[in-house]
């Protein structure tokens, strides 16, 4: 069997779930903001090439909202299609690396609505993007 797989430009991303307690730190977009409606997602980064990518995620971290993180470990690869913020279809291979919290305060940069560390036990009650609710099954912090 011949597979035609239409071309398309790849982008990688490094996810982060960044745990403190029984908690994951969760950012909240305003309405309407995309590639997704949702509101509530994680964090990623761009992946570097030849750079170690829980390096680039930490560092990512520390200059976006100003806390310390170490990584636990490397959870698993997923991907999707969809469009990116250029409006441009990809396909995007997401490295899910579970970070833990160790020090620093919050900022919110200006494009967020808001930042919160939300309970496992809260997080169904979010309205979460798509990419992140299948991270959070397979991580069976929903069902």
């Amino acid at each position: 069997m011949i597979l035609k797989i239409k071309n398309l430009p790849v982008k990688i991303l490094i996810v982060g779930v960044i745990k403190k307690g029984y908690s994951i730190l969760m950012r909240n977009k305003f309405p309407g903001a995309g590639p997704y409606i949702e509101t509530w997602y994680s964090f990623s980064a761009d992946f570097v090439s030849g750079k170690e990518p829980s390096i680039v995620f930490k560092e990512y971290i520390k200059d976006f909202i100003g806390i310390d993180i170490l990584p636990i470990k490397y959870l698993f690869w997923d991907t999707e299609v969809k469009k990116d913020y250029d409006g441009v279809k990809k396909q995007f291979i997401y490295l899910n690396i579970e970070f833990k919290y160790i020090s620093g305060n919050i900022l919110v940069p200006k494009d967020l609505k808001g930042i919160e560390w939300v309970s496992l036990k809260k997080l169904s009650s979010l309205d979460i993007v798509p990419p992140f609710v299948v991270l959070f099954k397979k991580l069976k912090y929903l069902k």
